[in-house]
């Protein structure tokens, strides 16, 4: 038995366990025809290059779902778009599973050693997102890779990471708030500026400054003008709250993080401090991929891949935590990472305890604000 939970104290051991999920996921998903995702970022991309428009109505009757990613996100697709399909569609979520590793393993500080712990912990959330071949798991890849190259003094290269998850899928942005943290800061800004504008011009390698405007011009529309009558899994959401939250959505987000931000920024009289603490940085991240999440207004189970990463960083931070702490840790784990694969829970009673209890919510919700309580009074403390 010894050896058995030693097995999976090897970093190489659980790269090899979830690169094995990693192919088995994609091939069922593949064969049977359930890579939905895959099908849509292909056929856009595609679309994109061939001169096509796919931010139409037209494309959402074939597919059954926007694309509302940007012209950005059709150039950088194109490698595994141009792939055989089946190919295509293993190539890209082993790519995703294998950034996505590589950047666990290579955090910075105590969170090193407790890599194949944190893996393990992820990997049924990980798991769901190879089986929908989200995007998501490469944006918390992304927020990963960004921390490790910052604190290696690569502002560059985590400025690019992050201006690509920002310009593709607009989460990212909220990660340049970690540039406060860092020297140099006016340099870096040079930086977002140079990679911002570089990934902006990047579609007009296919239909040149023409192509490039419409190309804008169709996304933006479609971001306007695209309606979702769904439930998701946000706070925005919540029985009681979505009424008002709703219509008023951007203004509700914003306060909400500027809300957030005012803990964060009082620290900033602190700064010189808390740009050696990495306590601190590893803990303001997780907050923040906590709040793309809990107040998206298109959470998915999937997307929680972002959030369970964020919190497990901040959670194996320490070797102890209160009794508190240990039960919201295997609270969510239950909640997002168990119970939304069928294989372990029915989908009814899944539906029923996020949907209809919103537990799963809830619990995040405690979880986050617990995650900024703590990290503020640690920071208080000098600790």
């Amino acid at each position: 038995m010894k050896q058995f939970f030693a097995f999976f104290t090897v970093s190489r051991n659980v790269y090899w366990l979830g690169f094995v999920i990693a192919v088995a996921a994609s091939l069922i998903e593949l064969i049977r025809g359930g890579a939905e995702n895959y099908c849509v970022f292909r056929d856009a991309t595609l679309q994109f290059w061939q001169g096509i428009n796919p931010y139409t109505q037209e494309f959402v009757d074939v597919h059954h779902r926007y694309f509302i990613y940007s012209p950005i996100f059709c150039v950088l697709f194109a490698p595994f778009a141009f792939m055989p399909f089946y190919l295509g569609g293993l190539v890209w979520n082993l790519f995703g599973y294998t950034v996505f590793y590589f950047g666990i393993k290579n955090l910075p500080g105590v969170l090193s050693a407790k890599a194949p712990l944190i893996m393990l912990y992820l990997l049924l959330t990980v798991a769901q997102s190879l089986f929908c071949f989200q995007f998501n798991l490469l944006v918390a890849a992304i927020f990963v890779w960004a921390l490790v190259l910052l604190e290696r003094d690569q502002p560059f290269w985590a400025i690019l990471l992050i201006m690509i998850s920002a310009t593709t899928k607009i989460y990212g942005a909220v990660e340049l708030a970690l540039l406060l943290f860092y020297p140099r800061f006016w340099r870096n800004v040079g930086y977002v500026l140079l990679t911002g504008i570089g990934l902006l011009l990047l579609p007009a390698l296919h239909g040149g400054v023409e192509g490039l405007l419409s190309g804008y011009q169709n996304w933006l529309a479609q971001l306007v003008s695209h309606q979702s009558t769904g439930i998701y899994y946000s706070f925005l959401f919540l029985p009681g709250i979505r009424s008002f939250a709703l219509p008023y959505m951007r203004l509700f987000q914003a306060s909400v993080l500027l809300l957030m931000a005012i803990p964060f920024a009082f620290e900033m009289s602190n700064v010189k401090c808390q740009m050696s603490n990495l306590k601190y940085k590893i803990s303001l991240l997780a907050a923040l991929m906590g709040y793309i999440v809990l107040f998206s207004e298109a959470a998915e189970y999937t997307t929680y891949t972002i959030t369970m990463t964020g919190y497990a960083l901040w959670y194996f931070l320490e070797d102890k935590r209160p009794l508190v702490d240990r039960i919201l840790f295997w609270a969510l784990f239950v909640l997002w990472c168990v119970m939304p694969i069928d294989l372990f829970c029915p989908s009814k009673l899944c539906n029923y305890i996020h949907s209809t209890l919103w537990i799963g919510v809830l619990t995040y919700t405690v979880a986050w604000v617990r995650m900024i309580y703590i990290t503020c009074k640690r920071s208080l403390r000098g600790s």
